[in-house]
């Protein structure tokens, strides 16, 4: 049976007892895990082989971030979200998220995106970052004010 990579959210709703399906971690995620209940249910999936904690490589990662700072999901993406994306590229599986920065870029990397809590995105989008002001257009991971105007830039989704 494939693995499958998991987050904490999907980690939240799951219920290993009633599953024959197989979990990859991260490290990272699995300290995220703060739930007491979910932490003793992780612990029990990992003893029982269903769930098992791998790290992906530094070349998984590179390419995760490259395509988040593309995407301008970079800036909503922690360690662990990176590490969890990267996990499911270089193990060519299929990623559980709740979460919309890694669905989407996730879905950009090419890779299989399931969901557990809420509806999954519906499209891809690039992140770029407009000016209040004069709507001047930057990159997303432009910090600050706009060159132009000085007004204030905020996040917004070019389709």
């Amino acid at each position: 049976m494939e693995f499958k990579v998991i987050d904490a959210s999907a980690l939240l709703h799951s219920d290993f007892s009633c599953s024959n399906q197989r979990y990859l971690v991260p490290n990272s995620v699995m300290l995220e895990i703060l739930d007491e209940k979910t932490r003793i249910l992780a612990e029990q999936a990992l003893k029982s082989g269903r769930l098992k904690i791998l790290d992906p490589g530094e070349d998984s990662i590179k390419k995760v971030v490259s395509k988040a700072s593309k995407t301008g999901d970079d800036s909503s993406l922690s360690k662990a979200d990176v590490d969890l994306i990267a996990l499911a590229l270089e193990k060519k599986t299929v990623l559980l998220s709740d979460d919309y920065a890694i669905q989407n870029t996730a879905r950009q990397l090419g890779l299989k995106v399931e969901f557990t809590a809420q509806e999954g995105i519906k499209k891809t989008v690039k992140w770029v970052k407009l000016c209040e002001g004069c709507g001047r257009k930057y990159e997303a991971s432009t910090a600050g004010v706009c060159g132009v105007c000085g007004s204030r830039l905020r996040k917004h989704s070019s389709g």
